[in-house]
Parts: C-alpha cells; sequence; structure tokens
C-alpha cells in the first residue's frame, strides 16, 4: 500500500513539474531569427471606395473578417453586418439584427464569426453569443463562459471571461480568446489559460495556452489578445503589449514561441485602470501594442501600432502608426517592420491585403496590396 501511494506521488509530482516547465518555456525560450538576403516589400494592386447611401451608411467599424466571398464590417454603433464585394466596394448584402435584451436581439457586436451557414455574434451589450443563420434568422443564444457545461468539470461557473472580441474558426470549431477569473488582475494575468475551443453548439471542448510574462512584470490592463489559424490548423497567439507569437496546433498543443523585437516599443511603465485618464493616454504614447494577427499560404503577418496625440484629438483609427512585421510559419523573421499607409483590415485567401486607408463617410477608401519578398541589393 506504501508503495502504491509513493507511486502515486511520484505521478503527481511528475504532472506538476512538466505542467510547469511548460508554461516556463512558453515565457521564457523565443525562438529569434532573422533571415538575411531579403526582405518584405509592399506593392499596391488596386483600391476602391466603399458605397454608401442613406439605406447603407456605416457608423464605426473595428472588426472586419473575409467571409463567404466578400470583406465582412461589423458596425460598432448599430447591430448591423455589411458584405462588401472586395473588388469594387458594392454592399452586396446588409444583415440588420433586431436592437434589444430580448431573445434575437442584440445591442453591440463585439465580433462575429461565419461557420457553416451560422453567424455567431459576441453581443458586448448583452453579454452573451447570439447564433443566426446567413439570413440573419435567429437560431439560439448562449453564456459559454458565465454557464460552463458540466463535462469539462469545473468546480466553480464563470471560470473564464469570454474576450468574444476576439475568435476565429476551423474544422467546425470556434477558438476564442479568455482569461481565467481568478487571474483577471494586475501582475497575475500571465498565469492564465488563454485560449477556448468550442463546438458549433458552444460547448467549451479544452482551454489552453498562457498569456505573456510581460503581464507578471508591469501592470496593464491593455490585454487585446489576438488569434489567427492557418489552413493547415496552426494557431498564432499574441497580445497587446508584447511582440512574441505563440504557436500552437489545432488541439492547443503547445509548438513554440517565436518573434523580433525590431522597431517595436516594449512597455516599461505600470498602466493600472486606476491612474488619471490624462495619465493613461500620456504613458500609452510611450510604447507599442500589436494590433492584429493573419495567416496565409507560408507567411504570418503581425501587424502592431503605436499611438499618437493626434489621436486623442480625433479619436480616428488612421491617426494611429501602423506597422507590419513578416515571418514564416516557423517563425523567422524576414527583414520588414512596413510602415504600412493605413490599418490592415484582414487578409484574404489569396494574400491580398485590405488596408483601410481613408476615414471619410461616403468616402472610405481601402487600398489592396500584396507583399513581396525581394533580394537585397
Amino acid at each position: 500500500m506504501k508503495h502504491k501511494f509513493y507511486v502515486i506521488f511520484i505521478l503527481i509530482t511528475y504532472v506538476l513539474l512538466s505542467s510547469c516547465e511548460r508554461i516556463k518555456d512558453e515565457n521564457t525560450n523565443v525562438y529569434e531569427n532573422i533571415l538575411t538576403g531579403k526582405h518584405i516589400e509592399l506593392e499596391m494592386v488596386s483600391n476602391f471606395i466603399i458605397e454608401e447611401n442613406s439605406n447603407q451608411f456605416i457608423g464605426t467599424f473595428l472588426f472586419v473578417k473575409h467571409r463567404m466571398g466578400s470583406l465582412v464590417l461589423a458596425d460598432y454603433l448599430n447591430p448591423i453586418l455589411f458584405f462588401i464585394d472586395k473588388t469594387n466596394g458594392k454592399v452586396r448584402k446588409i444583415i440588420k439584427f433586431k436592437f434589444g435584451k430580448g431573445p434575437g436581439e442584440v445591442i453591440k457586436i463585439g465580433s462575429f464569426e461565419i461557420l457553416n451557414d451560422k453567424i455567431y455574434i459576441s453581443d458586448m451589450g448583452n453579454f452573451r453569443w447570439s447564433v443566426f443563420d446567413t439570413s440573419g434568422n435567429f437560431i439560439f443564444t448562449a453564456r459559454p463562459f458565465s454557464d460552463l457545461p458540466k463535462k469539462i468539470n469545473e468546480k466553480q461557473k464563470g471560470k473564464y471571461v469570454g474576450n468574444g472580441n476576439i475568435m476565429d474558426i476551423y474544422e467546425n470549431k470556434i477558438y476564442n480568446c479568455v482569461i481565467e477569473t481568478e487571474y483577471n488582475r494586475d501582475l497575475q494575468q500571465q498565469n492564465s489559460k488563454a485560449i477556448a475551443i468550442l463546438d458549433s453548439s458552444l460547448n467549451i471542448i479544452k482551454v489552453f495556452g498562457r498569456y505573456d510574462k510581460i503581464f507578471g512584470e508591469v501592470k496593464s490592463y491593455f490585454i487585446n489578445p489576438q488569434i489567427t489559424i492557418s489552413e493547415d490548423g496552426y494557431i498564432y497567439f499574441t497580445q497587446a503589449p508584447t511582440y512574441r507569437i505563440y504557436k500552437y496546433d489545432k488541439d492547443g498543443n503547445y509548438i513554440k514561441t517565436f518573434g523580433v523585437k525590431g522597431k517595436f516599443r516594449i512597455i516599461d511603465k505600470d498602466i493600472p485602470s486606476n491612474l488619471p485618464i490624462s495619465e493613461i493616454m500620456t504613458r500609452t504614447l510611450q510604447f507599442s501594442v500589436s494590433d492584429a494577427i493573419f495567416t496565409f499560404k507560408s507567411f504570418v503577418l503581425h501587424q502592431f501600432l503605436d499611438r499618437t496625440e493626434k489621436l486623442y484629438e480625433t479619436r480616428d483609427l488612421l491617426d494611429n502608426n501602423y506597422y507590419l512585421k513578416v515571418y514564416d510559419k516557423n517563425g523567422n523573421y524576414f527583414q520588414s517592420d512596413i510602415k504600412l499607409p493605413g490599418w490592415l483590415m484582414t487578409v484574404d485567401n489569396d494574400g491580398l491585403l485590405y488596408i483601410y486607408e481613408k476615414n471619410e463617410p461616403g468616402n472610405r477608401q481601402i487600398g489592396v496590396y500584396r507583399i513581396k519578398l525581394v533580394d537585397d541589393l
């Protein structure tokens, strides 16, 4: 009997040490390799103006995806999805969701996904997800992170806070960024799991990943995680205050951490949420922010930004300075850190980049680009 307990003790100790070592690897062993002899350039393909009129006027949009062959814009002020022809800017389709708190009603679209002819809306106003068909007909509502399924054997309901603004899809599953309630506080976020896999009924299948070590070094409520999944099922994950990218397989098994600092300015001052707004604004001018991550073919694209004083005067997102880092899928860095002519909204399946260049209602310009790998002279 004593021997049996001893074996169990050794096994438990091994599991705990293995878990600690995995977390350590994710946060400390960063692969950094700069490829020489070539660099990345941005080549313009075309541009277009989004067609708007009184019946199809776009308010403010922060979330854009390439889905169903269109650029899909989520209006941030009104619960509306606009499907834009990516060749000429014409509005192909509009889905207006009823505003409200009842079943099938939406207050504010945080983000969305389209999977198997269903539209998944993360409703930031109602703190829930609502699901519709692609004609806008309501199907069901769920709160996957506040009403956890019993099958994942969690002791506490609401153990995770779901960041519904950030999601992607692969093989009939939705991948959503989360943070554990227990660690959702200053200097604790790096201990939290970071990504949840949900099935099409919004049941949690698995939670995995880890936040960057920067959250244990400075106080920051700027988490803003970003996720993308390649066509062959690899997950790439980053967060606002870091240039580091975490790679996992489709089942959430950790592969590597990679990244090259380049022009990215790392936060070195605490920014707790209880600072005066004026001081928060001043401090946020002093560091860069990871803003988006995309994959296509053999490339990983990482967009980051530097805020400007003008941004706080105009509230125009195009008054940020945007930059692009380019890696291959193994984390090797191509000489890039390119200053972009606007905000990179999304990338399509052909590798075309759609950059928002002019933020004027009725005259919203989108530039279409591709990246080129060029030999150094």
